[in-house]
């Protein structure tokens, strides 16, 4: 298919736009009646290091990512909605029928992107039939640029598990030196563990919505690049699922920025392991964005 030129009042049609605006104004989250709490005396439990870290289970991987504090986002709407108001359109790259190609803010480097549907929702990229096609043909375009353009392997993966003021998927996918693709799958399996899920490979060559039918629970998805081609190896959780968990209860959770942490000690630079310690100004991103889509479309002439 092919791409269509970015004009952010011409991206989607008024009814979609209009869709979006409500989807996201209904996600606002409340704050809760705490009037029956009146008169009720709380008390504060200090817990000890010895206890979080029990059983050689820290969370910090050793780069002491959660010593790391940032302030609250005070957006309260969509931040993928193209309809949202403060939809930052200068990071987008390429419009296609379905979706868009979008530079995230706070990249991991240049040429990190996130391939976005148009339309809001929570149900993850990879089992929405619908996306389907053109998600695989949009991921092949950026892997084949990964490879031709900056001779690298691209690492994809997927967090589609609901927060706090809701969610539109979207996919990750970060060029990586080639050939690091076994050292990012041994840390990635490592740090899963810790995290308290486990995740598992997929060696059918079906589809996620092919494989099942419901994913509402959220999952996490990645491909590991084998190097030369579109040859990966595909690994899956799925939340809820407590066979997947190592403690065997459902309870487990993916860290919420999993995929850049595993990054983040692969190449032992902390500071890419959440976004918020990488954003750059407004200008810079003007400048990446129209030098990253530049790079693609070169692809095509």
């Amino acid at each position: 298919k092919e791409e269509t030129e970015i004009k952010a009042d011409s991206i989607v049609s008024g009814d979609k736009l209009e869709t979006a605006q409500t989807l996201a104004k209904e996600e606002t989250e409340t704050k809760a009646d705490a009037s029956n709490l009146n008169g009720v005396t709380l008390y504060w439990a200090k817990g000890s290091q010895k206890s979080a870290e029990s059983n050689g289970k820290s969370g910090n991987y050793g780069l002491n990512f959660n010593n790391r504090h940032f302030p609250p986002d005070a957006r309260t709407d969509c931040w993928f909605c193209l309809a949202s108001p403060t939809c930052e359109k200068h990071l987008i790259v390429t419009v296609f029928d379905e979706c868009y190609v979008a530079m995230p803010k706070g990249a991991v480097n240049e040429f990190h992107s996130l391939i976005v549907p148009v339309e809001h929702g929570g149900d993850g990229a990879f089992v929405t039939k619908k996306l389907h096609p053109e998600m695989e043909t949009v991921k092949s375009k950026l892997r084949t640029h990964a490879r031709t353009a900056l001779q690298k392997d691209l690492f994809v993966f997927e967090r589609c598990i609901q927060t706090k003021g809701g969610y539109h998927t979207h996919v990750q996918c970060i060029p990586v030196e080639a050939g690091s693709g076994p050292t990012i799958q041994s840390k990635m399996l490592e740090m899963s563990v810790r995290s308290g899920f486990q995740l598992r490979e997929i060696t059918s060559e079906l589809s996620l919505n092919a494989l099942e039918e419901d994913w509402s629970a959220g999952y996490f998805y990645v491909e590991i690049p084998l190097g030369g081609g579109d040859e990966y190896r595909r690994f899956i959780y799925r939340a809820g699922d407590a066979s997947g968990n190592e403690q065997g209860s459902s309870r487990a959770h993916v860290p919420l920025q999993f995929g850049r942490e595993v990054l983040a000690e692969v190449l032992n630079k902390p500071e890419i392991g959440h976004w918020k310690a990488c954003v750059v100004s407004k200008e810079n991103e003007e400048e990446l964005t129209a030098s990253f889509r530049t790079s693609l479309a070169s692809l095509s002439s």
